[in-house]
C-alpha cells in the first residue's frame, strides 16, 4: 500500500490509523518514486492524500507493471470547503479512482473502505502462482513445489522466493531484498543477514535440482529465471 502526500502530519495519522487496521503501508512523497514502488512492489490499494488536477493526469497516465493486475485507488480530500470537495470527488472519480473519502470523516471511515478494498483484493488473488512441474506456491497452505518436489521454507524464505517468483527475469536489487526480509517494517538488518537468507534460498533450489534459477547480477542485485533441466524431467510412459 501506498499513501502520497505534502503535508506529513495527516500522512502519519492516516499511516498510524491502517497499521492498527492490519495494512503494511509504505508512505512516499513524490510522484515518481511513488511510480517506482507501484511497479516493484505490487501493492493492493494505492491511498492519494489530497486532490489536484496534476494528481488526476498523473493517475490517468499510471500504468502498472505488465505482470501486476489493477490497482485500487482510494483518495482522501485535503479539507476544501464541501462544494470543491465535491468537485473533487467528480474528478477522482472520473480520473480512475474506486472512491473519494472526505478527511472530515476521519480516520474509521478511511480504515474501513480500505479493508473492503484489500477483502476484494484477496478475493481475486490467485490461490496458486506457477505450475507444479516447474515452480508451484500455494498462498493459503504456505507451501512450496520445485520441480514437482515440495520443499518445506521458512517463512522468510518463502516470502523472498514468492516476490521472485512473481517478478521472473528482473533484477531485485539488495534494498528490495531487505525490505522483503523485514516484512516491509523497515526494521535494521545485520548486514550478513541478506547474504545468509540468499544462500540459504539458493541451497534449498539446488537440492531440488533447480540450480542456477537464482543469478548474482554484480552491482545491482538477483535475478530469478526458473528453468527446467531436461535430465530432471520424469518421462511418462506412453500408455
Amino acid at each position: 500500500m501506498n499513501a502520497r502526500t505534502n503535508d506529513d502530519r495527516p500522512a502519519i495519522s492516516v499511516k498510524v490509523a491502517l497499521e492498527r487496521a492490519g495494512a503494511q503501508v509504505h508512505t512516499v512523497t513524490e510522484r515518481a518514486e511513488a511510480k517506482q514502488w507501484i511497479r516493484h512492489w505490487d501493492p493492493e490499494v494505492l491511498v492519494l492524500l489530497g486532490w489536484s488536477a496534476v494528481n488526476g493526469d498523473w493517475l490517468q497516465r499510471l500504468q502498472p507493471a505488465p505482470h501486476q493486475g489493477s490497482l485500487s485507488v482510494l483518495v482522501v480530500g485535503d479539507g476544501a470547503p464541501e462544494d470543491h470537495e465535491r468537485m473533487d470527488a467528480v474528478a477522482a472519480l472520473e480520473a480512475g479512482a474506486q472512491d473519494y473519502i472526505p478527511s472530515s470523516m476521519g480516520p474509521e471511515p478511511l480504515t474501513a473502505q480500505v479493508r473492503n478494498m484489500l477483502k476484494n483484493c484477496e478475493r481475486t488473488r490467485p490461490i496458486r502462482i506457477g505450475e507444479m512441474e516447474t515452480l508451484c506456491i500455494d498462498l493459503v497452505s504456505r507451501r512450496v513445489w520445485i520441480l514437482g518436489q515440495e520443499m518445506h521454507l521458512p517463512r522468510q524464505l518463502f516470502y523472498l522466493l514468492h516476490y521472485f517468483a512473481i517478478h521472473p527475469d528482473e533484477v531485485v536489487s539488495s534494498h528490495q531484498i531487505a525490505y522483503i526480509l523485514s516484512e516491509g517494517k523497515g526494521v535494521h538488518l545485520a548486514p550478513n543477514t541478506q547474504v545468509v537468507k540468499i544462500h540459504r534460498l539458493r541451497k534449498i533450489l539446488e537440492s531440488a535440482g533447480a540450480k542456477g534459477w537464482l543469478e548474482t547480477v554484480p552491482g545491482f542485485g538477483y535475478r530469478f529465471t526458473p528453468r527446467i533441466d531436461p535430465k530432471n524431467v520424469t518421462k511418462k510412459s506412453p500408455h
